[in-house]
């Protein structure tokens, strides 16, 4: 390649890159949390909210849409729920809850005999797949295997944790 090329080549690169955005609750508020209606700032508590598990998502990789008129399917929980589509065909269920101790005595209601964890293999009955992490549980409805790893990984690693001082 010339010199003239690679110089072209450059500013393309240069003008097509994206800034990184900041993570929520440092100051600004996320895009996720700018371009959702009625969400402000998301704030880094150590906790789960619907602004900071879709910004995890959409920095994940994944365009994670909510679907305000769709009904859970899971009856058995009790938390806050919120369905989302995520890609071609997946649903994810997640339930909020106020902390760690109410999720886990919620989510002893589920049978789990016809849910998954990301890394298991579905059977022919496509079960769903079971994501706990903090103050929330996904259900993810997903016949790809990689996309229920990728998106379990995005929620197994963790809310926003607040800044040290």
């Amino acid at each position: 390649m010339t010199r003239a090329r690679w110089g072209t080549l450059a500013l393309v690169v240069l003008a097509c890159s994206k800034q990184d955005a900041p993570a929520p609750g440092v100051g600004t508020s996320s895009p996720v949390a700018a371009a959702t209606p009625g969400v402000g700032t998301c704030p880094a508590t150590g906790q789960w909210a619907e602004c900071s598990i879709l910004y995890r998502l959409e920095r994940s990789g994944f365009v994670a849409k909510i679907d305000s008129g769709a009904k859970p399917k899971e009856k058995a929980l009790t938390g806050k729920p919120l369905v989302m589509t995520i890609g071609r065909g997946a649903t994810l269920e997640v339930y909020l809850y106020p902390d760690s101790a109410t999720r886990v005595a919620d989510g002893a209601k589920l049978d789990r005999a016809h849910l998954v964890n990301a890394t298991a293999e579905q059977t022919i009955e496509r079960e769903r797949t079971l994501i706990e992490s903090s103050n929330i549980i996904g259900l993810l409805t997903s016949l790809s295997g990689h996309q229920r790893e990728r998106v379990s990984d995005a929620l197994m690693a963790g809310p926003p944790q607040p800044q040290k001082p």
